[in-house]
């Protein structure tokens, strides 16, 4: 189902900060986070979650970005940023048999489909930008069975060494797309 969206001015705001923003060597991370940033923008104009992910290869080159694509171009419940991406990535470089030197990135703390299924992959490091308070599952990792946390033992979660500014604006973009599409999944039940 296509929905109808206008896209709210503060995320062309964010648009422009990202397209401006200042990259230096203080934050280790921030190439990365404002790649997937550019991606939950992308998800926000579709009329999405504002979420969005990039896998980084051995030699920090990005390799694969997605984005939410919960409502648009369709309603598809389990196209969430990282599982967008980490899908592309499976079915692009089906000879690595290995993702333990890789690294994903993400612009808001993986909810719990996200964070089993970046379990479950085998993707070495995991880092967000914004961390999600109500329900982000990183923070919550060892609230999972304990299979799960020991599959999770040899990987690293946690938030990315970004600028301040960058972890504000990816909360941002994600919060101004929160209401209307929480209220979509509800309209629904």
């Amino acid at each position: 189902m296509f929905y109808d969206y206008e896209v709210p001015d503060e995320i062309w705001e964010l648009e422009l900060k990202v397209t401006d923003f200042p990259l230096g060597p203080q934050h280790q991370h921030d190439r990365y986070v404002l790649a997937s940033i550019q991606e939950a923008i992308e998800a926000a104009k579709e009329g999405n979650f504002g979420v969005g992910a990039v896998i980084v290869d051995p030699k920090g080159k990005i390799v694969m970005a997605g984005h939410n694509h919960v409502f648009n171009p369709h309603f598809r419940s389990d196209i969430h940023a990282e599982m967008d991406t980490m899908n592309k990535f499976e079915d692009t470089f089906t000879e690595v048999t290995s993702m333990r030197d890789y690294f994903l990135f993400t612009s808001l703390e993986p909810c719990p489909m996200c964070l089993t299924r970046l379990i479950t992959s085998g993707v070495g490091q995991i880092y967000h930008a914004a961390p999600d308070v109500e329900t982000g599952m990183v923070s919550r990792l060892n609230n999972l069975s304990p299979v799960w946390v020991d599959l999770a033992d040899s990987q690293i979660f946690a938030q990315a060494d970004c600028s301040p500014e960058l972890i504000d604006i990816a909360l941002q973009v994600f919060l101004v797309t929160a209401n209307n599409n929480t209220q979509q999944l509800m309209d629904r039940r």
